[in-house]
């Protein structure tokens, strides 16, 4: 989406290794780029991290308590589970070990995903970051999916495999655009 979340998430790692500090890396199977790596375009790097199925309840916690880190890194924290999520609370207040999850707020029809749901619910604190509309200088609060130019509106929330193009645009420019798309 070109919002810098894994590069924020790849540098805070970075700075917290440097520091020697544990850490761990949590990121979705559904994320299939770079397929056990959380990636970059922006710094052009990419950091090792444990796949977690959303059919897989317990692993992330059984995994903390295990290595005890001093962090958690979670990628597109949008793709987990209800009830991961609950998981990643679990890790925070039974293990007292701090969580930094990255990811979408909403998907391309302007929905809330259901994992960033329930973390905007239970998460101690919510931070954006802030990206660009790549159509105006406006700050990009909306996921553009765009499949032969076209803004698409609906379809699966999750499109693995296919041709799409992703822009970040602000709300104004989404309204233009789809407005356009549908004439």
């Amino acid at each position: 989406m070109n919002a810098s979340k894994s590069a924020n998430l790849i540098m805070d790692y970075y700075g917290h290794k440097s520091n020697g500090k544990s850490v761990l890396v949590f990121k979705p199977t559904q994320d299939t780029r770079d397929y056990g790596y959380v990636t970059s375009r922006a710094i052009e790097t990419r950091i090792p991290a444990n796949l977690i199925s959303p059919d897989i309840d317990g692993a992330m916690y059984s995994m903390t308590k295990v290595f005890m880190p001093r962090m958690v890194f979670v990628d597109e924290v949008q793709f987990f589970t209800p009830k991961q999520i609950e998981e990643l609370t679990s890790i925070v207040d039974k293990l007292g070990v701090t969580i930094q999850a990255y990811g979408l707020m909403t998907d391309f029809k302007g929905e809330l995903f259901e994992g960033s749901k329930r973390l905007v619910e239970l998460a101690d604190v919510v931070e954006r970051i802030r990206s660009e509309c790549t159509e105006c200088s406006n700050e990009g609060v909306m996921n553009g999916r765009f499949i032969d130019g076209m803004l698409q509106t609906e379809g699966q929330t999750v499109l693995v495999g296919a041709e799409q193009t992703y822009k970040v645009l602000c709300r104004s420019c989404y309204s233009k655009v789809k407005e356009e798309s549908t004439v």
